[in-house]
């Protein structure tokens, strides 16, 4: 595991476990409507929502972190992740970390 890795993943789980930032509950609950809207998932669960985050490639992490994942610009790559890897998302899964910077 390289070390860009592991400060990525610690980005993700931080970000993920942090249940007090109103923002981050609300990008969460727009993971959800996202999956649901896109067809992923019927109704999709935090747990759908958690998979699809973590599946993420690096550049929506760093450009969500930056930008706010419900910035114009990150829905636009998200929508083009889920149009991408729709299929693999559907059946939950495992999904390479894509890394590219």
């Amino acid at each position: 595991m390289s070390y860009k890795h592991n400060n990525l993943m610690a980005m993700r789980q931080n970000y993920w476990n942090d249940v007090l930032s109103p923002t981050v509950v609300s990008e969460k609950h727009y993971f959800q409507q996202t999956l649901t809207e896109h067809g992923v998932f019927e109704s999709a669960s935090i747990e759908d929502a958690k998979y699809f985050f973590f599946s993420l490639p690096s550049i929506i992490i760093v450009k969500g972190y930056a930008l706010g994942f419900m910035d114009s610009a990150v829905k636009i790559m998200i929508a083009k992740y889920i149009h991408d890897n729709k299929q693999t998302l559907m059946h939950r899964q495992e999904i390479k970390i894509q890394f590219r910077m």
